[in-house]
């Protein structure tokens, strides 16, 4: 049983009848995120106390009001009213929280101010102080460089050391080299470099951090605006599949439409074990962006895939997002305007000088583009982002979306799937280090 006053609804506040409401869906949320088999015992009555003979009324009239419209989704309301007497006695001690689960494998946050790194560490059982290093911005910026346009594995094995040796201070080293996972916490300018391919040699040869550590990036701070819920399913996931939505010539992207194609392929392959509601638009004749968004806000989905151009504004970051023409661009504000948003997002979108002039210019600028683009999204709420750096090749970009459904939707955790796609095309070029997962590796899109 949880009880409580109405919240938010004072002098100059919410109405009772939002605060009601969002009192509700919060709680509702909340309880459907709890685990399905954790022993956790979950709220089953919610008790609203008013003193005001007025506002009683009200609220009691407000929930019938719901019960009867189905305003408030997913929810059976069983409404009792009681009168109760006054009384003094106060609860001496609270009851217990809920220990929270320690994230898994070690923490890095990596600030930049100029030619200074400062270095500091978390990981499940220690905190590691603060340590800076000092660089010449020509070298760090070079290994970047280098790897971002190596083609060869020989090369990515050696600039990949060096981004690692002459970035991260000697004492990390051991951290990294002894964990199972690494999450980085980044700033958008540290987010420029491609920690993914990283590495170092340990007993068990050659680890990159993106396929070997299951690397996720997070982000430094995060000031959120009105953040999206997700919408709750059991057992049911709705896609929406879009690609090379541009009707320019010299917009539109080949790769891009056989991309979103096997995508839909995948997805449609699982109908048969999972629930899966797939909505595709492919090509420019399919892509209309009023209707797509229209789509987005009307509907709940779990899965959004993009493939196609981006461009991000940084003046203006909330108008950055996805090209869907010369002056049309769903930005993540349109895009996630609605209450409810997605799960996941993976957005293969390349940031390209034909968009916008001075769009795309270094490897080390078009990072820190997709990072800004990626807390864009995060600012709405989205739990989980992917998308690439740079422009990634056609043949490995359509491989690795294949292979990392294939093993998410089969329940491997996000980090998982996107080791074994990035391994599946390594040896093809730069692209498996291209694709970069904000949010937490140990997310599944479905359970096992």
């Amino acid at each position: 049983t949880f009880a409580s006053v109405i919240i938010g609804s004072g002098k100059g506040n919410l109405s009772k009848r939002q605060a009601v409401r969002g009192m509700l869906e919060g709680l509702r949320d909340a309880l459907n995120r709890l685990p399905e088999k954790s022993g956790i015992v979950k709220v089953k009555k919610l008790i609203l106390i008013e003193h005001s003979k007025e506002y009683y009324k009200l609220i009691l009239d407000i929930l019938h009001e719901f019960k009867s419209d189905k305003k408030v989704s997913d929810m059976d309301l069983k409404i009792t009213q009681t009168k109760m007497k006054r009384s003094m006695t106060r609860w001496k001690d609270r009851p217990e929280d809920i220990p929270e689960q320690a994230l898994p494998g070690t923490r890095i946050t990596i600030e930049r101010n100029r030619d200074i790194f400062v270095f500091s560490a978390l990981q499940e059982s220690a905190v590691i102080p603060a340590r800076e290093v000092e660089v010449q911005s020509f070298f760090a910026s070079g290994a970047a460089e280098r790897l971002m346009q190596s083609s060869m594995l020989k090369e990515q094995e050696q600039y990949g050391q060096l981004l690692n040796t002459y970035l991260i201070p000697e004492d990390f080293h051991q951290l990294i080299t002894d964990s199972e996972t690494l999450t980085l916490i980044l700033d958008r300018s540290t987010a420029a470099f491609p920690w993914e391919m990283a590495c170092f040699r340990s007993a068990m040869g050659l680890r990159f951090f993106g396929p070997d550590l299951k690397l996720t990036r997070q982000f430094r701070t995060m000031l959120s605006s009105a953040p999206g819920i997700i919408p709750h399913r059991k057992g049911a996931l709705k896609a929406l599949i879009i690609a090379d939505p541009c009707l320019e010539p010299e917009l539109q992207l080949p790769g891009a439409r056989r991309e979103g194609r096997e995508v839909v392929k995948v997805l449609n392959r699982y109908k048969k074990d999972l629930d899966i509601t797939v909505v595709d638009r492919i090509g420019a004749v399919e892509c209309d962006p009023v209707e797509i968004l229209a789509l987005m806000l009307n509907e709940d989905f779990d899965i959004v895939h993009f493939a196609g151009h981006g461009v991000f504004d940084e003046k203006d970051p909330h108008h950055s997002g996805w090209v869907f023409g010369r002056d049309r661009i769903l930005s993540a504000r349109e895009i996630f305007r609605a209450r409810r948003v997605s799960t996941f997002v993976f957005a293969n979108a390349c940031f390209s000088a034909v968009i916008k002039e001075r769009q795309a210019t270094n490897a080390d600028e078009m990072n820190r583009r997709l990072a800004g683009l990626a807390e864009a999204f995060f600012e709405r709420g989205i739990q989980n982002y992917i998308g690439a750096g740079w422009p990634v090749d056609d043949d490995p970009a359509v491989a690795f979306a294949s292979v990392f459904y294939e093993n998410a939707l089969s329940g491997e955790m996000l980090g998982e799937s996107l080791s074994m796609a990035r391994k599946r095309i390594m040896g093809l070029g730069s692209t498996w280090g291209a694709y970069q997962h904000y949010g937490q590796v140990n997310a599944r899109l479905v359970t096992k």
